[in-house]
């Protein structure tokens, strides 16, 4: 798998990136334990910016109608993400877009799910990640474009 950070792909020192890392509050565990739904910020901002469409991959009965679901093990339990049937067709490429990556399990199911429609997952981003991302092997060699490594979690 390739990862890239990217202060290490030419943007090192660039202020922008410490601008995105400042602005980033560390909450843990709000507004309780395993909150998701952070990507649903990036994903579609950065499908509109490339003229594509956005898919929504969601945790269990999250999404209406009828879906597909994708179960995959956690190093603390096991989850599942489901997306609508018909929302993407054989032959078409996709990037999976998160917030975090820590494990690689998330990215893992949404790739193995997108595949298992036919489609073609190009690479993967996340706007955090942690250095030693534990399931890089999980990606299948998926390039992981990282923006940001993690900050330490704010005093509340």
């Amino acid at each position: 798998m390739v990862e890239m950070f990217a202060a290490e792909n030419g943007l090192k020192g660039d202020p922008r990136l410490q601008a995105i890392s400042n602005a980033i509050r560390v909450v843990p565990h709000f507004p309780k334990q395993g909150v998701e739904a952070r990507g649903f910020m990036f994903g579609p901002t950065i499908a509109l910016a490339i003229g594509a469409k956005f898919v929504p991959l969601r945790k269990p009965k999250k999404l209406p109608g009828e879906v597909i679901a994708e179960a995959y093990e956690l190093e603390y339990g096991s989850d599942c993400l489901e997306m609508h049937v018909g929302a993407v067709e054989a032959r078409e490429r996709a990037i999976v877009i998160d917030d975090l990556v820590a494990t690689g399990g998330t990215l893992s199911a949404a790739i193995s799910l997108l595949e298992r429609v036919g489609a073609e997952v190009v690479e993967c981003a996340c706007v955090i990640g942690l250095r030693e991302v534990k399931g890089q092997r999980r990606l299948n060699g998926k390039p992981l474009y990282i923006l940001v490594e993690p900050r330490e979690i704010d005093s509340c």
